[in-house]
């Protein structure tokens, strides 16, 4: 199986080939592990190598659970790699379990109305937005963030929620820092956007 590509050992964990999974797991085990430990630090979160262990299984379960539900999600679109794919995954697996736990900062809701004074919303539609409560402003806030592309969606919450500097989100999604900043800008505009539409909706 060494000599198969990533996309003849996808095709194979897609077909219930055993050996293709084992071999799947073999190729990308290294690269789950050091993005595991690469959030576990950017986030001072200490952990241990059975919690190691835990997630970097949970992250395989959930790409090869339900006949490979999550393999076969994988579209390879935007020149997005099996390898980003896989380590969009393992991040998320990550804060998952960083919000069970309840020791990250996402999950106790902090920097949510915060992320509005970020992108000058108040500028925007400064009436509306001034009479809001910060309950309905969180509710517009995520309400734009769930109708972003999901690379936009991962990236405003690792960077504007979570604190993760440019390099960093741009390291944990495989692209370079020029085109992370392209992401943001565009991820930014469309969230103003729509939060500026909804905002307009609520008051009317």
């Amino acid at each position: 199986m060494a000599h198969l590509t990533d996309r003849d050992i996808l095709f194979g964990c897609i077909s219930g080939d055993r050996q293709a999974q084992e071999a799947f797991v073999r190729q990308f085990s290294d690269l789950v592990y050091r993005t595991l430990q690469y959030v576990f630090k950017t986030r001072n979160i200490p952990y241990s190598q059975l919690d190691l262990e835990d997630l970097h299984n949970t992250v395989f379960l959930k790409l090869l659970d339900k006949s490979c539900k999550k393999l076969r999600q994988y579209k390879g679109k935007n020149g997005c790699s099996l390898s980003s794919w896989i380590r969009l995954i393992a991040v998320r697996t990550a804060f998952d379990y960083f919000r069970k736990s309840r020791t990250d900062a996402l999950a106790r809701g902090e920097n949510v109305h915060s992320l509005g004074t970020m992108f000058a919303l108040a500028d925007e539609t400064p009436h509306p937005w001034a009479l809001m409560e910060k309950e309905e402003q969180s509710r517009l806030i995520h309400e734009g963030i769930q109708a972003l592309l999901p690379r936009d969606r991962l990236f405003l919450k690792l960077h504007c929620m979570e604190g993760l500097s440019i390099k960093e989100v741009a390291s944990i999604l495989n692209i370079s820092e020029a085109n992370a900043h392209s992401v943001k800008h565009r991820a930014v505009e469309r969230l103003k956007t729509k939060i500026a539409q909804n905002s307009q909706q609520a008051t009317q």
